[in-house]
């Protein structure tokens, strides 16, 4: 299958051969089958980079962030819209936008590119629409599951965040937001994900990569 407003395809899952599939039928029971974990990163690396030229400190920890996930497996899967457990084959990032001089925001989608300098190329087109794209728009936020939503609140140093629940089945995609940076380095992370999809070990994994690419 492909998304009629991307090039990203999705495989319907064969749960009978899934390896989740114990998991995902024991969290769907669940009042709330979201786990939210919030992890301090150092980002003294990233920020320093950032300042030194090559992409906005923004766009360094989000780059971070889509590639650890693209890197693990079990970070694709979702339940689409009629409940069935879907793999996509790439995953790109969503982001609330803050407009310049406006009291408003534009809900941009960014296509995942391994390379970083191509991300940000393509980055710095999408963001160039943000003046005339519209919060929550359907062409951006609900034009499929294949994406993880980055929020930052850069002023805020917070210790911990759940996430909100779209519904019982879990949220369409995981949510990162990510907070202030100390003057040690240290930077709030903090992911939402549907525990049917992944586990401690998984979540692990996705840290120790972050902070992996955050110190490239």
């Amino acid at each position: 299958m492909t998304d009629k407003n991307n090039d990203n395809r999705s495989h319907l899952v064969d749960l009978s051969t899934w390896p989740r599939r114990v998991n995902m039928e024991f969290f769907a029971e669940f009042l709330n089958p979201t786990v939210c974990v919030t992890v301090p990163v150092d980002a003294s690396r990233a920020f320093r980079r950032a300042k030194e030229g090559g992409g906005t400190f923004f766009l360094r920890y989000f780059h971070a962030i889509l590639r650890a996930t693209n890197d693990i497996p079990e970070l694709h899967y979702r339940l689409d819209r009629e409940g069935r457990v879907v793999r996509y084959d790439r995953i790109d990032g969503l982001a609330p936008i803050r407009l310049k001089g406006m009291d408003r925001f534009a809900e941009l989608r960014f296509r995942f590119y391994a390379d970083y300098a191509t991300f940000v190329e393509a980055a710095a087109a999408t963001m160039a629409r943000a003046a005339t794209t519209e919060a929550y728009s359907a062409e951006n936020s609900l034009s499929g599951f294949d994406m993880v939503l980055v929020s930052a609140v850069p002023e805020l140093a917070f210790t911990s965040v759940t996430g909100t629940l779209r519904s019982r089945n879990g949220n369409d995609y995981p949510l990162f937001t990510v907070g202030k940076m100390g003057s040690d380095g240290m930077m709030p992370m903090a992911l939402s994900i549907h525990h049917g999809f992944v586990d401690g070990e998984h979540v692990t994994r996705f840290f120790r990569l972050v902070q992996d690419y955050l110190d490239e």
